[in-house]
């Protein structure tokens, strides 16, 4: 059998083996001596007066050493091989003493009445805490959850995901109006005039691009001027030229309330509001926003990024330094620590556990203790039955030990009782 009643007995059961070896020659070795001595009773011719009151002593001895043999070893087998009635009482009721021992598990223990005030004395929410906080068992728990998470992501149907995604992207999209929602976007970025730094970054990048580009500049005049035009005429209209775009962008950075920046202003403005309310532009919005959505490439995108963050989580899971698994460990650490410093959250998960507990308690305890009356029927009985002598056999001898010394004196009181009167 599977049970743990069928496997080979342990180094501390054999040990109790033969403790108990050891007590059964000391309880039968008693018995012997009374039986020696009863027989060196009848040995003198002319015995002194107290000799029959050791006799009587040994006798009684004898009887009490053998009624409780008789006793102990009724327990666990029939004595002398003979199969005399309500004998090997453990193993004949091996079944009954399993449900008895569940019924009584059922009504002593596994009762709210009983456990509530035990489970309400233990606070699960700060030990769980401070087992999570630890650093060996974060580690241990981080392991076990890339693990779970790489099976998670390897027992998912690939193709069944890549549809998911795709769909959902459709069908999210399709729901949301693309251009009111960037004209709310851009209100948010363009408040309070943030939208001027653009105008700010456009005229420093367009002087340095002029700087850069004036020779160029000086080339495209001579190209586009007429032969017969002097080279110091075009030098002179290059010259303007750039230093014309180059004040008027000094100006534009310079005045907060230039032409340039109001106009700006205006065109931004005119852009978040036909984006919200103009039909045209909302149309053509939306079917940009199809077209990008449909978009091969789109969905190839999304293939590949769910392979890579298969391959990605795989890669990590397996290495203990990664990146994953530090940040695990770490999030694993705060919540742990922050199970330790909220006694809000501590009352709240405690009250979860024992209400949890106690309602399994209270409407499953039959098929909890049906465990035990389950396991004890599926014990092999002669290994059951060696096993539960090996528990209390060495005790149980001293009674066999008790048994012939009490009966020793009782038999010694009647008989002085006797004498007596």
């Amino acid at each position: 059998m599977s049970s743990s009643a069928s496997m080979p007995l342990s180094a501390a059961e054999q040990e109790r083996g033969r403790a108990l070896a050891r007590m059964k020659w000391l309880a039968t070795g008693l018995f012997l001596l009374m039986a020696f001595v009863f027989g060196l009773t009848f040995i003198p011719e002319h015995p002194p007066r107290w000799l029959p009151f050791l006799r009587a002593f040994c006798e009684a001895a004898m009887v009490g050493a053998l009624a409780d043999w008789f006793a102990v070893t009724a327990l666990f087998r029939h004595p002398l091989g003979i199969p005399i009635p309500h004998t090997a009482i453990v193993p004949n009721n091996k079944d009954q003493i399993g449900t008895s021992l569940a019924g009584f598990v059922e009504r002593n223990f596994l009762t709210p009445q009983v456990l509530a005030p035990k489970l309400e004395d233990v606070n699960f929410a700060d030990k769980l805490g401070r087992w999570m906080d630890d650093a060996a068992h974060a580690r241990r728990l981080s392991k076990d959850a890339a693990a779970l998470l790489v099976w998670l992501l390897g027992s998912v149907d690939n193709d069944a995901v890549r549809q998911f995604l795709e769909k959902n992207l459709r069908s999210g999209a399709s729901k949301i109006q693309i251009t009111p929602l960037l004209s709310k976007l851009f209100t948010l970025l363009t408040s309070q005039n943030r939208h001027q730094e653009l105008m700010d970054s456009a005229v420093a990048i367009a002087k340095r691009q002029l700087y850069e580009h004036q020779f160029a500049i000086r080339g495209r005049v001579d190209e586009r001027s007429p032969w017969w035009i002097p080279g110091f005429v075009d030098e002179e209209i290059y010259r303007k030229i750039v230093l014309e775009l180059a004040r008027l962008l000094d100006r534009i950075g310079d005045d907060p309330h230039h032409a340039a920046r109001q106009s700006f202003n205006q065109a931004t403005e005119d852009l978040i509001y036909s984006m919200a309310h103009d039909p045209e532009v909302i149309a053509r919005g939306e079917a940009l926003k199809h077209e990008i959505t449909s978009h091969p490439a789109v969905q190839k995108y999304l293939t590949d990024a769910w392979d890579d963050i298969k391959d990605y989580v795989s890669v990590q899971s397996r290495d203990p330094d990664s990146t994953l698994r530090n940040r695990l460990q770490q999030a694993i650490r705060r919540f742990g620590r922050a199970l330790q410093e909220d006694g809000q959250m501590q009352q709240q998960i405690n009250g979860w556990v024992c209400a949890g507990l106690l309602y399994l308690v209270n409407n499953y305890r039959e098929s909890m203790a049906s465990i035990i009356s389950d396991t004890v029927k599926s014990w092999d009985t002669a290994l059951t039955t060696r096993r539960v002598e090996l528990q209390v056999g060495r005790d149980l001898q001293f009674i066999r030990i008790n048994g012939t010394l009490v009966g020793g004196l009782v038999g010694l009181l009647i008989y002085s009782l006797v004498q007596a009167f």
